[in-house]
């Protein structure tokens, strides 16, 4: 009989719940991709949410080792990445993507991601001083099958990451 990977656990549970909050009209899921990487051997989940300015983007992923590692059961932890981005238009630079920082950190200090931002923006373009800032939290321990437990406390920090970024902007 096959048992289900621990990367398919942790993508089934997080799917579900995201869906269940997209029913109850918290976010509205507005893109979805599940690849399997055959030259690398990887997999990767990743699902987009939205609200009015702000996107988010879960990525859950795992890598040659673990993945045949636990096919071919060489180990006992299978861990995935999970990977976290957000992105928005701002006007200021300086003080929004302080702030953002600032905000992100009080919203994820239990579990003290790595915060980058990345600031991007279109050469003459009509409007004046819009800046598309992509802000990405990596963090520094790995999910397995035990992280499922706090799979609903992960999508209100993401909803509450959003409804904040939200307010910045709006």
């Amino acid at each position: 009989m096959f048992d289900p990977t621990v990367f398919d656990n942790l993508k089934v549970v997080l799917e579900g719940a995201i869906y269940d909050l997209d029913l109850k009209g918290q976010t509205q899921i507005i893109d979805r991709s599940d690849l399997v990487d055959l030259a690398k051997l990887t997999r990767t989940y990743s699902i987009a949410l939205a609200n009015k300015h702000v996107e988010g983007l879960i990525e859950l992923s795992t890598d040659a080792e673990n993945w045949s590692g636990e096919i071919l059961e060489t180990g006992t932890d299978y861990p995935c990445h999970l990977f976290l981005q957000f992105y928005l238009r701002i006007n200021d630079i300086d003080r929004d993507c302080a702030t953002i920082k600032f905000r992100i950190s009080q919203i994820w200090r239990a579990y003290k991601p790595k915060i980058e931002q990345q600031i991007t923006f279109v050469y003459n373009n009509t409007e004046p001083s819009i800046f598309h800032d992509q802000i990405s939290l990596t963090f520094n321990e790995n999910v397995n099958e035990s992280f499922i437990a706090e799979i609903p406390q992960l999508l209100h920090l993401i909803l509450e990451t959003m409804t904040a970024l939200e307010d910045l902007v709006s």
